[in-house]
């Protein structure tokens, strides 16, 4: 009896050595960047053909920018020389909250209060109040089927964001890196007394892999919003035969947008391909997203599509009636407020 337990123990060692010893397909690391002492958070996972690796990078302090995405060694993100960079516009993938894009000459109104903004566009306002601000963030969590990172940042009397936008709430990211892509998952959490009106976008800025003539762009949409000096009227226009009509795949040598998109649906995703790379991009979007913004400038190598909850200037638009256009999203006392994008590349050749 003594000697069948001992092999027993022995087989069940061996077992336990073997699974412990099986590279995980999911891996997580922390690492701190020299030059600023900000955090890097890595998520990858090991494909058995390493072109369909997926590699993602985080970096909380830089406003929880989700600055690198790689299929294989191909790097779908603009990259930024310095992570100080991401404290700002033009690289990774900026989180935009409360109010995504434009805010008419920097203030808005809800439910009879005027809130000013601080102008940094212009006379506007543009891109929110988390981007450049240093998020908390969790251990990474690594299972058989992912690895997820959870960031946050609070808005309390003694923060900054607070002062612009004076709610007491909390913001929180998920990131998880599946076999298919990322899913970034966010939660707006009302600490407050009063009801909370917000908006929230991702800002990915996708690097031109290949000729403009062979990257195509589609987003179907329902239609354009009107706007005047990039800010929306909140008149809606129809597609059918207007230049701003992306329902069917059309290459960036055409476009030249910065644009707002309304009536955007899960079952329709946005979606891009380089076609001479043999790569595609697809943004699938729970139903609060029902806007986006496609920004083509022709003399650049990146380009954007995002997807939003809102219109830009979004709480204007509200204020004044324009419920849908607008689509701003309030949350109650002591509730929260949850949606997610999911961003699935992959090989077509």
């Amino acid at each position: 009896m003594a000697k069948r337990t001992i092999l027993m123990l022995l087989i069940a060692g061996s077992v336990m050595g073997c699974t412990a010893g099986r590279k995980r397909a999911f891996e997580a690391k922390v690492d701190t960047d020299p030059k600023t002492g900000w955090h890097i958070v890595t998520l990858s996972y090991r494909a058995g053909d390493p072109t369909h690796d997926l590699t993602a990078r985080i970096c909380p302090e830089g406003g929880s920018n989700l600055f690198s995405l790689q299929i294989g060694p191909i790097e779908l993100l603009r990259q930024p020389d310095s992570l100080r960079q991401l404290q700002g516009r033009g690289y990774g993938m900026l989180v935009l909250y409360p109010t995504p894009n434009r805010v008419r000459y920097a203030q808005f109104t809800f439910q009879g209060n005027s809130y000013r903004m601080p102008t940094n566009w212009r006379e506007h306002h543009l891109h929110g109040l988390v981007l450049d601000k240093p998020w908390q963030f969790a251990e990474p969590v690594v299972t058989d089927s992912s690895a997820t990172l959870r960031t946050w940042i609070d808005f309390a009397p003694d923060t900054e964001p607070y002062r612009y936008f004076p709610w007491r709430s909390r913001l929180s990211l998920e990131f998880t890196l599946t076999a298919q892509g990322v899913r970034v998952s966010y939660t707006v959490e009302n600490r407050d007394e009063k009801e909370l009106p917000y908006g929230f976008a991702i800002h990915p800025y996708f690097n031109l892999l290949g000729e403009r003539s062979q990257t195509f762009v589609h987003v179907p949409a329902q239609a354009h919003m009107e706007a005047i000096e990039l800010l929306p009227t909140g008149n809606l226009e129809p597609l059918d035969g207007s230049p701003y009509d992306l329902r069917q795949p059309r290459p960036l040598s055409e476009l030249n947008l910065d644009d707002v998109y309304w009536g955007m649906t899960p079952d329709r995703p946005m979606s891009w391909e380089a076609r001479d790379k043999g790569i595609r991009l697809t943004l699938r979007a729970s139903e609060v997203f029902t806007h986006a913004v496609v920004y083509t400038p022709p003399d650049r190598n990146f380009f954007c599509l995002e997807n939003q909850t809102c219109s830009t200037d979004a709480h204007n638009l509200h204020e004044r009636g324009l419920l849908k256009e607008s689509h701003l999203l309030i949350v109650p006392p002591g509730k929260t407020s949850t949606g997610w994008v999911e961003i699935i590349p992959a090989l077509i050749r």
